[in-house]
């Protein structure tokens, strides 16, 4: 990797966590980008790892229940499996 390629990729972690902490539980298109986004990444550089982050977790039944139906891509917990 070159030297570029390691600060493009400091860039994107510094910005990535504010987008999926933005997209998280959206029912928007924002999901959806922000998942793009990482998939794309994962794919060019394998080695890619998602920092953990404590504030992103699954629906609760207590989401689900207050909000009905709902949509499951909305949240990104999946991300950091």
């Amino acid at each position: 990797m070159t030297e570029k390629e390691k600060q493009l990729l400091e860039i994107i972690n510094d910005i990535l966590w504010m987008a999926i902490r933005y997209a998280h539980g959206r029912h928007s298109y924002a999901p959806y980008i922000v998942r793009d986004a990482v998939k794309k990444l994962k794919n060019l550089y394998p080695d890619f790892k998602l920092k953990p982050d404590s504030t992103i977790s699954p629906p609760t039944e207590e989401e689900i229940e207050k909000q009905g139906f709902i949509f499951r891509g909305d949240y990104l917990d999946d991300l950091f499996e």
